[in-house]
C-alpha cells in the first residue's frame, strides 16, 4: 500500500506521543479515516464537532498533553470554533486539524468550502494551511511546538482532501531538538523577593498558568516558606491544595468575600501565571489600592495589560519559583494572619451553606462520596459557581472548567476527554439544565464507549445566573431566563443507555448519590432544586471588589 499524506499525519501524530483523536468524519477528513484503522492511535466518534474541540480541550487539563481534535471542511470546522476559542482564552495546549476541499477548488466557493483559517486568525496562536504534502509533517510538528511551548493554546492544521490522499515518500524523521534556555533576569527576582520580604500584609494570586507551568510542587514550597496567604483565580484552583491553610478563597465577581477583602487591605501581591481580568478585579481603578504589585508570566503580553504592575518579571514559572524561594526570608505576621483570621470567623458566620445553599450542600455530599483523587468539571452558570465555592481541590488537574470563554455545554464532552486521559480517576461532571442541553448528544458518546462517567444536572428549570441577576438588577423582571418543566431528563438519559434517576435538593439526596458513586458505568442524577437558590455574596456591575452583597 503506497504511503499518502494520511500516513504521514498519523505518524507524524505519532511522533509527538499523540495517542487519541476526537473528531468527526466528513468526505474530505475520509482519506485519513480510512488509515486510521492501520493506526495505533484511537479515534472517538464524537456526536457534535464543538464536542470534539471541548473533548480535546478536557483531555489536555487532565493530562497536560496537547489534545487532538479533527473535523471536515465547512461546518464541521466552523463547529470547532467555539472549541478553539475556549481552549484559546484558558490557555489549553491543542492541535485542531481541518480536512479542506481539494486544492483546486479553492476561491470557487466549492461545496463546504470555507476560510478556517481567517475564521480562527484571532483565536489561535497559528494556523497552517498545507499546501503541498511534504509540508504536512514539518507543519504538525511546528504546531505542536507552538501549542505547548511559551504560553500554551490552540493551533489549526489545515489539510486539502487531495494532499490528504497525496502519494508520497517517507519524510524525514523528527530531529532531536536541543532544551532552549532562557535569559534570566535574577535581579528583578531579587527585586521581588526583597518587596516580599518587606512587606507586611503580602498576598499571592495563584493563576492557571501555575499549573500550565507544571509549578505547583514549587508554588506549595513558595506558600509554606514565606507563611504567605493567597488567593486563586478560577483557572488557578488546585494549584495549590484548597485544604491549605493560607488558602483565602478564588477573588472576583463571584469569589470568596475573604478573598477580595484581603487583596483591597494588602501591601504587597505577586500575582504569577494570572492575567488580571476584570472578572478577577472589578473596577480596575479601585483593585488592591494600596499595594506594590509584582506579576511573573511567560506572556509578556500579559504582563501590565490590565493593571500597572511595579515589578514585572517575563519568564518561565518554575524557573522563577526555584529563583525566588532560596530568597524569601521567612517572618512572622502575626498582626497580618490574626486580621485574616478574624474576618474569616465573620464572614462565615454571615454566610448560610457557604453562600451557595442547598445546592452547596448537595455538592459537599457528592464529593463525600467519590474517590479523593476524582477530577470535576463543572459547566458555566450558577453550577460552575456552586463548586468553585465549594468543591475542595486536593490536586492541579482535579477540577476543570472553561474561565475565560465562559462556555455553557463545555463540561460533559470535556468530561469525555478527561475520562480518556485519565482512565484510573473517577470524573464526574456538575452541570445545570441550560448547559446539559448544549450538549446533551454526548450522552450517545458516553453511552457507546461505556465511559463511567457520573453526570449531576442540577436542575432549577432556568438560566439560574442570567435570572439571579435579573432578579437583582433588572428588577425581578424575569424574560428570556424560564427553561420550563417540560422535559423528563431522566427518561432522555435512559433513551441514551444511561442508567438515572430523579431527587430533590432539598430532600436528603444521600442515597441517589450513593449509586451514581458505586455505578461500573457511567450515571446520570437529575437534582431539583429551587429557582431562587443563588450564590452569594455577589459583586453587583459597577462596584468594586469590596462591594459584594448577600442579597436584593
Amino acid at each position: 500500500m503506497d504511503t499518502i499524506g494520511a500516513d504521514i499525519v498519523l505518524k507524524t501524530l505519532a511522533e509527538e506521543g499523540v495517542d487519541v483523536i476526537f473528531g468527526y468524519p466528513g468526505a474530505n477528513t475520509l482519506p485519513l479515516n480510512d488509515r486510521l484503522a492501520d493506526s495505533p492511535i484511537r479515534h472517538y466518534l464524537m456526536r457534535h464537532e464543538q464536542a470534539a474541540a471541548h473533548a480535546a480541550d478536557g483531555y489536555a487539563r487532565a493530562t497536560g498533553k496537547v489534545g487532538v481534535c479533527l473535523s471536515t471542511s465547512g461546518p464541521g470546522a466552523t463547529n470547532m470554533v467555539t472549541g478553539i476559542a475556549t481552549a484559546y482564552m484558558d490557555s489549553t495546549p491543542m492541535v485542531a486539524i481541518t480536512a479542506q476541499v481539494n486544492s483546486d477548488l479553492w476561491g470557487r466557493d466549492a461545496f463546504q468550502e470555507t476560510d478556517i483559517i481567517g475564521i480562527t486568525m484571532p483565536i489561535t496562536k497559528h494556523s497552517f494551511m498545507v499546501r503541498d504534502v511534504n509540508q504536512i509533517a514539518s507543519s504538525l510538528r511546528q504546531a505542536f511546538q507552538l501549542a505547548s511551548t511559551g504560553r500554551p493554546g490552540p493551533v489549526l492544521v489545515d489539510i486539502p482532501k487531495d494532499i490528504l490522499s497525496a502519494r508520497c515518500g517517507d519524510q524525514p524523521k523528527k530531529a532531536p531538538t536541543a532544551a532552549t534556555k532562557r535569559i534570566a533576569n535574577p535581579e528583578q527576582i531579587e527585586r521581588i523577593a526583597q518587596a516580599l520580604n518587606r512587606s507586611e500584609r503580602p498576598v499571592l494570586i495563584i493563576g492557571g498558568g501555575v499549573k500550565l507551568g507544571d509549578a505547583c510542587v514549587q508554588m506549595s514550597e513558595l506558600v509554606q516558606r514565606a507563611q504567605v496567604p493567597f488567593v486563586t483565580t478560577m483557572m488557578g484552583i488546585g494549584s495549590v491544595s484548597s485544604a491549605n491553610g493560607f488558602n483565602l478563597g478564588f477573588i472576583g465577581t463571584h469569589g470568596n468575600e475573604l478573598a477580595n477583602r484581603m487583596i483591597h487591605q494588602s501591601d504587597f501581591i505577586l500575582a504569577l501565571g494570572a492575567r488580571f481580568t476584570e472578572r478577577s478585579t472589578s473596577v480596575i481603578s479601585e483593585f488592591a489600592p494600596l499595594a506594590t504589585v509584582a506579576q511573573i508570566d511567560i506572556d509578556p503580553t500579559s504582563i501590565g495589560k490590565n493593571i500597572k504592575v511595579d515589578l514585572p518579571f517575563v519568564g518561565d514559572i518554575q524557573e522563577a519559583l526555584a529563583a525566588l524561594i532560596p530568597l524569601i526570608v521567612p517572618r512572622e505576621r502575626d498582626a497580618w494572619l490574626e486580621r485574616i483570621r478574624t474576618d474569616r470567623q465573620t464572614l462565615e458566620e454571615k454566610l448560610i451553606d457557604g453562600g451557595c445553599g442547598q445546592a452547596g450542600t448537595l455538592i459537599r455530599k457528592i464529593q463525600a462520596a467519590m474517590p479523593r483523587e476524582t477530577i470535576v468539571v463543572p459547566d458555566v452558570g450558577l453550577n460552575q459557581i456552586w463548586t468553585v465555592r465549594t468543591w475542595q481541590s486536593h490536586s492541579p488537574r482535579s477540577l476543570l472548567t472553561s474561565g475565560g470563554m465562559g462556555t455553557m455545554g463545555f463540561s460533559v464532552p470535556a468530561a469525555i476527554g478527561a475520562r480518556v486521559g485519565a482512565p484510573d480517576r473517577d470524573v464526574v461532571v456538575i452541570c445545570g439544565d441550560g448547559g446539559f442541553y448544549m450538549n446533551i448528544q454526548e450522552l450517545a458518546t458516553i453511552s457507546y464507549y461505556r465511559l463511567p462517567i457520573k453526570i449531576v444536572v442540577i436542575n432549577n428549570g432556568h438560566l439560574g445566573m442570567i435570572r439571579q441577576m435579573q432578579d437583582l438588577f433588572y428588577d425581578a423582571r424575569f424574560t428570556t431566563s424560564d427553561l420550563g418543566d417540560r422535559v423528563d431528563l431522566v427518561a432522555v438519559a435512559r433513551g441514551f443507555g444511561i442508567p438515572a434517576e430523579r431527587v430533590a435538593v432539598d430532600e436528603d439526596p444521600a442515597e441517589a448519590i450513593a449509586r451514581m458513586g458505586s455505578a461500573e458505568g457511567p450515571y446520570m442524577v437529575e437534582a431539583m432544586v429551587d429557582p431562587d437558590n443563588y450564590v452569594y455574596p455577589i459583586i453587583p456591575p459597577g462596584a468594586s471588589n469590596v462591594e459584594m452583597i448577600s442579597g436584593k
